[in-house]
């Protein structure tokens, strides 16, 4: 019996393989696509140490009718996907409580800081700064106002958190980007500890290079159904074969919920679309500029710069919004002072929970069954965590006291 199965070859996926395979499990990748292509290869590639507060708080509940409204809106929700929101809807209400929210936030600064760790080691073990930017980021605000109070406040909370920030002014950031338009620029946040990667896929690439060897194989089958055996361990049924193994990871993105929905588990993690597009302009830029207002980043990449950001819910096989790629370059055009050049587009489906922390454990009542999903916008950054995560979870040991928060016992014992 082949000792571990792990479904879905995105980064967390070849993370969680890589973490297996350094215990010296033998490990079986199922996934029909190349790795590393799905919604790992489209994100804005930051190592996001500055996050760490969830969406679900008072502010963001104030703030989403005026954000939903607005023409040229970061966040949108298809009408036609509100009954699948609900059970997130409520949830993320509860979430969003001072009380709820302290305790969310305290438990993903604690993740956050391990995940940094973890995700530097690896990067450095994997190529180092051929993979990575070490020149931190910056998210600007601009209305043209003056926000130096504000701006000083929100550095203070992120140092707060144990995050290194720094509050600038207009001159200051144009010092550090000089592309960058000085029209209404009231100055930005700066986190010089943030690290981006050259080119998401490489990193992707280097996981999956890595594994191959004696005790990895990777099957480009879509794994259809899961089945528990009498005797211990699960069946695995794909459209052309069959296999058994002692542990199951599920590490496929919204895919997780049809094969778990199948043996009547419902956890509330919900499509979250994102979007980028590349530039063909060049742009000179020495690391990512974040526009706090829009919600997006400009990211310098080994193809050229990278616009991504934007949250849809929707669908995750409704044909692409056309709008959310125009909103990028045109945000792209103000933040930078000129007209852009499209090159690429792309679209791709985030998994998320409404308390903001990923869903990783293993399913009360069907023993061998781990999940290790619904990371929203913080795949990239928590995915060498949860690696080493789920590797402590198939040895047996005791679970850090940060992960307690991420089970997803927290879903289902309200059920």
């Amino acid at each position: 019996m082949t000792s571990i199965a792990v479904i879905g070859a995105g980064v967390v996926g070849l993370a969680v393989c890589h973490a297996l395979r350094q215990r010296g499990f033998a490990v079986r990748l199922y996934d029909p696509e190349p790795p590393g292509e799905g919604a790992s290869f489209g994100n804005a590639g930051l190592i996001a140490n500055y996050a760490t507060a969830p969406m679900a708080n008072l502010a963001t509940l104030r703030q989403l009718p005026a954000m939903l409204a607005r023409p040229d809106r970061s966040i949108a929700i298809d009408p036609g996907y509100t009954p699948a929101l609900a059970d997130f809807g409520w949830r993320f209400l509860r979430a969003a409580t001072p009380a709820s929210f302290s305790r969310h936030k305290g438990d993903l600064v604690r993740l956050i800081r391990e995940a940094i760790t973890a995700q530097h080691t690896l990067l450095d073990a994997l190529g180092g700064e051929a993979l990575y930017r070490a020149n931190g980021c910056l998210q600007v605000v601009r209305d043209g106002r003056g926000q130096r109070a504000a701006l000083e406040a929100m550095a203070a909370t992120k140092r707060a958190d144990g995050v290194a920030c720094e509050a600038l002014g207009p001159e200051e950031v144009m010092g550090l980007e000089p592309e960058l338009s000085a029209r209404g620029l009231d100055g930005a946040l700066y986190f010089p500890e943030t690290r981006s990667l050259r080119d998401p896929l490489s990193l992707s690439r280097s996981l999956y290079q890595g594994l191959q060897g004696e005790g990895f194989t990777h099957v480009a089958e879509r794994i259809q159904s899961l089945a528990p055996l009498g005797k211990g361990g699960w069946r695995l049924h794909t459209g052309e074969s069959r296999a058994e193994v002692e542990r199951v990871v599920l590490c496929a993105g919204m895919a997780n919920n049809v094969l778990l929905g199948d043996l009547g588990v419902r956890l509330p993690v919900v499509s979250e679309r994102g979007y980028h597009v590349l530039l063909k302009t060049p742009l000179a830029l020495d690391r990512p500029v974040g526009w706090l207002t829009h919600h997006f980043y400009a990211t310098p990449m080994q193809e050229g710069v990278r616009l991504a950001g934007t949250t849809e819910f929707s669908p995750p096989g409704k044909p692409p919004n056309a709008r959310c790629w125009s909103r990028l370059a045109d945000w792209g055009g103000a933040l930078f002072g000129r007209p852009l050049e499209v090159e690429r587009k792309w679209l791709g489906v985030r998994h998320s929970t409404p308390d903001g922390l990923p869903v990783i454990g293993e399913v009360a009542g069907h023993p061998g069954l781990i999940l290790a999903y619904g990371h929203g916008h913080l795949g990239l950054t928590l995915s060498a965590e949860t690696a080493r995560l789920v590797a402590s979870l198939v040895e047996g040991e005791s679970l850090p006291d940060h992960a307690r928060a991420l089970s997803p016992q927290r879903f289902l014992k309200s059920r």
